[in-house]
């Protein structure tokens, strides 16, 4: 006959514990997670997979992307992360719209908790679409607002 477990978490305080669920004479058992589980390490799939205390920190970690901006003949985006853990992985990409469609113009990866400005110049009369986005290291995507620039 197999056990049925119920585990539960304390994950600020790195304790978890295992009770089996259905046998009255079974005690519930409680372990302090080892010093090593409280970073992240790279999953098969190249992401990052987080221990007990790192969830605590990546609950806190916030990332995106601001709307491009035209300034003289350059268009600008802000992208960044903030109370990330430093195992994290970001990439910023700014992209103008195209018939074939988003064609990157500048990008910049970082990991933790940074701020970069993307930029590329335009030529003069152009005018295009423009958008920003960050991407984690697991392959979620934050996007910007789109805007219109016409370079002048």
């Amino acid at each position: 006959m197999k056990a049925m477990m119920k585990i539960s978490s304390v994950v600020a305080a790195g304790v978890f514990s295992i009770t089996p669920v259905g046998l009255s004479s079974a005690a519930a058992q409680s372990f302090a997670a080892p010093a090593a589980a409280v970073g992240t390490s790279t999953n098969s799939a190249g992401g990052q997979t987080l221990s007990l205390a790192a969830s605590a920190e990546a609950a806190r970690c916030s990332w995106g992307a601001n709307p491009p901006y035209l300034s003289g003949r350059t268009v600008n985006a802000s992208v960044w992360s903030s109370s990330c853990p430093g195992g994290f992985r970001y990439t910023g990409v700014l992209q103008r719209k195209r018939w074939y469609g988003w064609q990157d113009l500048a990008s910049k990866s970082w990991n933790g908790s940074m701020g970069f400005s993307l930029s590329k110049g335009c030529k003069a009369g152009t005018t295009f679409t423009y958008r920003s986005y960050v991407v984690d290291g697991v392959g979620t995507h934050k996007f910007s607002a789109q805007r219109r620039f016409t370079c002048r």
